[in-house]
């Protein structure tokens, strides 16, 4: 009985870390461009550090880019990581093609994402804050 316990536990705790590390959100926002309102969907994926050794990585997608190369649209001065247990992490910006960009933030040390993180970047003058739970 104890080990049925036991390993009913570890299967929770496993799925818990999985769960935990996948993580995506969507969103919108719309900006008003040369008089003309122009809404933009999003999906931004946490990547962990699987992208590139050293860094924390999240994937951003736009769905519809309505004809302008967003990711180029990006300032890379205003990317931030914020987490409890870090400080402040400016973000680099590789850009993959005219919908999709990945954030990179450098690590310092090993520590490991965890808890609550937000995201800050501007895009097309709009400021996009996301909240996270790793």
């Amino acid at each position: 009985m104890r080990s049925l316990l036991a390993a009913m536990f570890l299967l929770a705790f496993s799925f818990s870390l999985l769960a935990a590390r996948d993580v995506e959100k969507t969103g919108s926002f719309g900006v008003v461009y040369h008089h003309n309102f122009v809404k933009f969907n999003y999906v931004l994926s946490y990547l962990g550090e699987t992208y590139k050794e050293n860094h924390w990585a999240f994937r951003l997608d736009f769905e519809d880019n309505n004809g302008f190369d967003i990711p180029s649209e990006i300032v890379e001065e205003e990317t931030v990581l914020q987490a409890r247990r870090i400080e402040p992490v400016q973000g680099k910006v590789d850009r993959k093609d005219e919908k999709s960009v990945v954030l990179l933030f450098p690590k310092e040390d090993d520590r490991l994402l965890k808890g609550k993180v937000n995201l800050y970047t501007v895009i097309l003058g709009y400021k996009l804050k996301k909240d996270l739970r790793i």
